[in-house]
């Protein structure tokens, strides 16, 4: 319901993997072949060959001539968030050795992150 913020990328796996009691799946970060896997899907799915270059929901929302007037819509395709709201960590390790953690996604407050990028940060988010 609410985003974690300031938590590492090592507290991010521990919550996704501890998210569910059932035991007849596992859940953990996403990896980057899943999250451009689904930026092809969206793609495809809506029509918007553009998706991987949005930067924030509401330039998305925008473009599909929906209102952003405080309700939540930050889904395509029944995928949440990848424009949107905030970045998520990844499995994914970058090579930078003073940003090694790898998150992804669009950031409410920034113009200048996309869908598709890969951003690298020391372990605070």
């Amino acid at each position: 319901m609410y985003p974690y913020n300031y938590i590492t990328q090592q507290q991010a796996s521990s919550l996704c993997q501890n998210m569910y009691s059932s035991n007849n799946f596992t859940s953990d970060l996403i990896n980057s072949f899943a999250w451009d896997t689904a930026i092809v899907f969206i793609q495809k799915c809506s029509g918007d060959e553009d998706y991987s270059r949005q930067i924030k929901l509401q330039s998305m929302l925008a473009k599909c001539g929906e209102a952003t007037n405080g309700i939540n819509k930050d889904v395509k395709c029944n995928i949440y968030d990848l424009a949107g709201n905030t970045h998520e960590w990844s499995t994914e390790s970058n090579t930078n050795v003073y940003n090694p953690y790898t998150y992804r996604g669009g950031y409410y407050g920034s113009g200048s992150y996309y869908v598709s990028g890969r951003y690298g940060n020391l372990n605070t988010r």
